[in-house]
């Protein structure tokens, strides 16, 4: 019985050390735009399908479009050099109903220990070029990309706690 017992605990911590070497061999990059790179490749995604990239508190974000949802990715930097990292699914909005727009958020917590919000929208009006973010200071103006109508803008507030509205020319 014994034997079996260390056979199974052998086994165990074999798994765990492999698992912890997978986790420690990740995709390190010498440069930002090598680890976005080699994220969107991970990803399945082309370089057009960057929205934009956003500084934040010395933090790397992208935004992106992904099959008709948006991602964002945090890219990591460390003595090792730079990695991507997307904690969050893909969002997508339901385009059904008489609504204008649409929005959604989450908190992001990143490796550094940055905490901030991530609010994220749609609009479903194309003549939509510009929403209003109110709430977190100054008033700010958010672009609506393209064809996708998504927006998005990274706060200090919960995102319950910022309001947007479109921008009427």
């Amino acid at each position: 019985m014994g034997k079996y017992l260390y056979l199974i605990f052998s086994f165990c911590v074999l798994l765990f050390i492999v698992g912890c070497n997978q986790e420690s061999a990740s995709d390190w990059q010498p440069s930002k735009d090598a680890a976005i790179e080699s994220g969107l490749k991970q990803e399945e995604a082309d370089r057009d399908s960057i929205l934009s990239i956003e500084e934040y508190e010395d933090e790397t974000f992208v935004f992106y479009e992904y099959m008709g949802g948006l991602g964002v990715a945090n890219i990591i930097e460390s003595e090792k050099g730079y990695v991507w990292r997307r904690s969050q699914p893909y969002t997508d909005f339901e385009t059904g109903g008489d609504l204008a727009y649409s929005t959604s958020g989450f908190e992001i917590k990143t490796k550094t220990g940055l905490s901030a919000s991530v609010l994220i929208g749609r609009t479903f009006v194309s003549s939509i070029k510009e929403m209003k973010l109110l709430g977190d200071g100054a008033e700010r103006k958010l672009k609506v990309s393209g064809d996708s109508g998504f927006f998005y803008a990274i706060h200090k507030m919960p995102t319950d706690s910022v309001d947007v509205s479109p921008v009427v020319n």
